[in-house]
């Protein structure tokens, strides 16, 4: 009767698993699988949309950065997943943060951050995970909070904003550039007429940061009970040295970082995630309806008690037959 019943549990557990495309071994490498949309318009700018929902989502680890100062981040994991239209990509990055932080005004204000990193063309190997290498290269889309509140209400970060009772004198070479060098040298830092929440960035190593300002990498963020969701995009193919290329069937690498502006992370405080396999597919995304996202513990938890119940139940027929014959 125990065989019988952990069978049976074993094998509806398997069952369930397996419909929810849950993974109990986080040993295993994770392959972020981007699905065809046919017919449908992605919502880029709503990351809680129903449709987010119905997109297979992986879960990738993270660890502090601790390659080289400063350093940081104590995140543990997030969870990320692509679509693709033929023609651009999407990437969701979704992460757990207790408080939504979007200042970068003051001395200590940070702003909440997400980034995707890929392989640059031509690199002849897998770059470093961290900022990449002399010999192979990376391409960054780093999303910040702060920015995507600069493009939706405007620039607000000047000394009249911040200090809205101060007393400012005359200043009489208010916008030429010699006086503004950050901003007159594009600076990302900088900018207050901001087109886009992301900075498409290139690296060969640590120091190496170079902004690309590519209009067309765009990505949308909002917080919903404590946890960030973030979307990527950016058109497969575009004629500018060190992006990344992207062609259906095709396979390549994609790293995550996370910084936590309530907890003064910024530059290299941060949590990372080494490389990991993104493969856009020709298979269109099945919209169907979708088994709710449960992690694997409550899977765990569930067939525990379900065993549990099973065996005890055995055990109490048997003492009743014990005490009747």
């Amino acid at each position: 009767m125990r065989r019988a019943a952990a069978l049976g549990v074993s094998a509806a557990l398997a069952a369930v698993l397996s419909a929810t495309g849950t993974r109990l071994a986080s040993s295993q490498v994770p392959t972020i699988a981007a699905f065809r949309v046919e017919g449908a318009a992605v919502p880029a700018r709503d990351p809680w949309a129903r449709f987010w929902d119905r997109v297979p989502l992986v879960d990738v680890a993270l660890s502090a950065q601790t390659a080289t100062p400063p350093m940081g981040g104590r995140r543990l994991s997030l969870r990320a997943g692509a679509v693709h239209d033929g023609e651009t990509l999407y990437v969701l990055v979704e992460w757990p943060d207790a408080r939504p932080d979007r200042d970068a005004s003051g001395l200590r204000a940070f702003s909440d951050a997400a980034a995707v990193q890929f392989p640059a063309p031509g690199g002849q190997r897998i770059p470093a995970f961290c900022m990449g290498d002399p010999g192979a290269t990376v391409n960054i889309w780093q999303w910040r909070a702060a920015w995507q509140a600069d493009v939706r209400r405007g620039f607000q970060g000047t000394v009249e904003d911040l200090y809205p009772r101060a007393v400012v004198d005359l200043y009489p070479f208010r916008g030429e550039d010699v006086f503004y060098p950050a901003r007159a040298l594009g600076n990302p830092l900088s900018q207050v007429d901001r087109a886009s929440a992301v900075d498409n960035l290139v690296a060969a190593g640590f120091g190496t940061l170079t902004p690309d300002p590519f209009p067309a990498v765009e990505g949308w963020g909002a917080w919903r009970d404590g946890r960030w969701r973030v979307v990527f995009s950016r058109p497969f193919s575009v004629a500018r040295e060190g992006n990344v290329q992207f062609h259906v069937f095709d396979r390549t690498d994609v790293a995550f970082a996370v910084w936590d502006g309530g907890a003064g992370e910024r530059d290299g405080m941060k949590s990372v995630s080494a490389f990991t396999a993104l493969d856009v597919r020709d298979e269109p995304l099945d919209l169907g309806p979708r088994f709710p996202y449960w992690p694997a513990p409550y899977f765990v938890v569930l067939a525990v008690l379900a065993l549990s119940g099973a065996l005890g139940a055995a055990d109490l027929r048997r003492g009743r037959r014990w005490r009747t014959g």
